[in-house]
């Protein structure tokens, strides 16, 4: 089975060659560089936005609630 990592998601501009994360935006879970929602793919090994489990598990509302209920029933 494959592990779940905790990501931000990074958004990608055409007209600045900038990566950068939403002020808003909530941690997702990734299997295989998916989103569990399926809202985002992202090379989960190229950014470094990884999240602390702790950190999620003791917040949940930072985190994406369709990632976090998928990650939590497998």
């Amino acid at each position: 089975m494959s592990e779940i990592i905790w990501q931000l998601p990074v958004n990608q501009s055409n007209k600045t060659d900038h990566d950068w994360v939403h002020p808003k935006a909530k941690y997702h879970a990734y299997v295989n560089n998916n989103s569990l929602c399926g809202k985002y793919g992202q090379n989960t090994n190229y950014f470094e936005t990884t999240g602390d489990i702790k950190e999620i598990m003791s917040k949940p509302q930072i985190a994406c609630n369709t990632c976090f209920k998928k990650a939590m029933n497998r």
